[in-house]
């Protein structure tokens, strides 16, 4: 009985344990932009593995694998001029309710969406 007990006791902090991905306030990130159209804005997080989904398949690209990549949910209000394959530096904050208007393709973004701040390119 008390081997169960203990047992018990044991597997508990690994049953409870979760993953999540999350990031620290006011941390750069370092990120690469991997497409833009006008229904998705998809950027690959390089510096840290907490962030973004995995496993996300990009069905435009013959189905390349990424992980750490999200969907920005506020394209209106980041600079134009960037492409596919840009590295960028930013910060992310919880997605919120925008006025941004986006066309009603459906083209399998990642389901993880958050707004990109203070974004700036690092290279092409």
């Amino acid at each position: 009985m008390k081997l169960l007990v203990f047992i018990a006791l044991a597997a508990m902090p690994t049953l409870s344990s979760k993953c999540h991905k999350s990031q620290k306030p006011d941390e750069y990130l370092q990120g690469k932009v991997i497409r833009i159209s006008c229904a998705s804005y998809i950027v690959q997080v390089l510096n840290n593995n907490s962030i973004g989904e995995d496993g996300w398949k990009d069905q435009s690209n013959n189905n390349a694998q990424y992980d750490n990549v999200f969907n920005a949910s506020n394209p209106c209000k980041l600079p134009g001029g960037i492409k596919a394959g840009a590295t960028i530096k930013f910060k992310i904050s919880p997605s919120k309710g925008n006025d941004c208007i986006t066309c009603m393709m459906y083209d399998a973004p990642p389901a993880v969406k958050y707004d990109i701040n203070d974004l700036s390119v690092v290279g092409n």
